[in-house]
């Protein structure tokens, strides 16, 4: 989808003013601001449109406000937005004091999407992306959510509560530390995978309905593009906890710009879209990346129940994939790996607490050497980005 943030509305409208009085000056004004929204929604790739907007002393109030995700097919209307205690900074950009969003409800077919209380405090609207250190980026102080919600006809798929994120921002040093998560959140695989094998086995699991909560913490430096996501915990009661932590460079304003253009071109070349990708991605630096589970008996519902699927017990299945793992891995990972990925896959099976996978290079690497050894020797690959599987740590 693409968007047209022309400027020639703004100067024919200042023309239009110089007729018309203060009232239009104050009407450019609230159009120069919802422009600005129209943006840090692009930059999430989502078209924001609206109907009017105007000023309302230090507010401004956008009427018949929809919003189309990239992927989406219809819009999803807001009604009337408030940005209120709008202010501009000496930079250019502007500062909401609080953007509120009450209860929303859109149909479509048989999936009804509700959204109660969404609350954004300190929202700063950027400058021109050429002109803004942190290109664009949405930055605010504080984002909640109440409540958010997706029933089906026959009853809730997903449901979300309490979520939240914040972000503090040094413009001196160009860092964005960034932390958000879940409260509680429920989502019923039971009404997404209803037939065969796998609706089966969440059946069996008693995996039809999960529920949970998530967590994360991360940093980010526009100078460098230093991206680092220091913690990010997914818990699943009766189930377990994955966690995820990634580390590279490069992630910088400019990628970031480069990468949205490269989205919104609709259609085209695939071979020159992906050979312009791979040009992007050259200009980022691997630091490290690990995953992890903890269980909490997902582990050894997973055994039990294949054990009974194969008419044995849970001490075949570790014995099984013990002895399966290092001839399937060692092409690619080597001997040595893959007889410790074993190891550590058969004490985690036997005993499950928790297991994590690890890449931490000596040195950082740029993406288009793991590409390159990728595609030369993938046992050269693990080797390089220090790969290791733990478990019971």
């Amino acid at each position: 989808m693409k968007f047209n943030h022309s400027r020639l509305t703004p100067f024919l409208l200042a023309g239009f003013m110089a007729t018309t009085g203060v009232h239009n000056a104050l009407a450019l004004e609230a159009e120069d601001v919802a422009t600005r929204l129209k943006d840090v929604f692009a930059q999430q790739q989502a078209e924001l449109s609206y109907d009017s907007a105007r000023l309302d002393g230090d507010d401004v109030v956008l009427e018949g406000v929809t919003v189309r995700g990239n992927e989406a097919e219809e819009d999803f209307p807001l009604g009337t937005l408030t940005l209120q205690d709008v202010s501009e900074r000496q930079d250019g950009s502007f500062l909401v004091g609080t953007l509120a969003i009450d209860d929303l409800e859109h149909q479509e077919e048989d999936i009804t999407i509700t959204l109660a209380d969404m609350v954004v405090s300190d929202l700063i609207l950027p400058a021109e992306g050429a002109e803004d250190p942190f290109g664009g980026v949405a930055r605010y102080g504080r984002m909640e959510i109440a409540q958010f919600d997706v029933q089906g006809k026959d009853g809730s798929i997903a449901s979300a509560s309490n979520i939240y994120a914040s972000t503090e921002t040094s413009e001196e040093d160009l860092t964005m530390d960034a932390s958000g998560g879940v409260e509680a959140f429920s989502l019923n695989l039971g009404s997404l995978v209803e037939e065969g094998k796998g609706a089966a086995m969440l059946k069996e699991l008693g995996y039809e309905e999960i529920s949970g909560s998530a967590v994360m913490e991360g940093t980010w430096h526009a100078s460098d593009g230093r991206l680092t996501l220091s913690q990010y915990e997914m818990t699943v009661d009766d189930a377990g906890a994955l966690t995820v932590e990634l580390d590279l460079a490069g992630y910088t304003p400019e990628f970031i710009r480069s990468l949205e253009e490269l989205a919104q071109q609709d259609g085209g070349d695939g071979d020159m879209q992906g050979m312009a990708m791979m040009g992007l991605m050259q200009q980022l630096t691997f630091h490290g990346a690990a995953i992890g589970f903890t269980d909490d008996s997902l582990a050894g519902k997973v055994l039990d129940y294949m054990a009974d699927q194969q008419g044995g017990s849970s001490a075949d299945i570790i014995a099984q994939a013990k002895a399966a793992i290092p001839p399937q891995l060692t092409p690619f990972v080597g001997a040595d790996l893959a007889g410790n990925i074993a190891q550590a896959v058969s004490a985690f099976l036997e005993n499950p607490d928790n297991i994590q996978i690890s890449a931490r290079p000596e040195s950082p690497l740029p993406f288009v050497m793991l590409v390159g050894a990728a595609m030369a020797s993938p046992e050269m690959l693990v080797q390089q980005i220090g790969l290791t599987v733990e478990a019971n740590q």
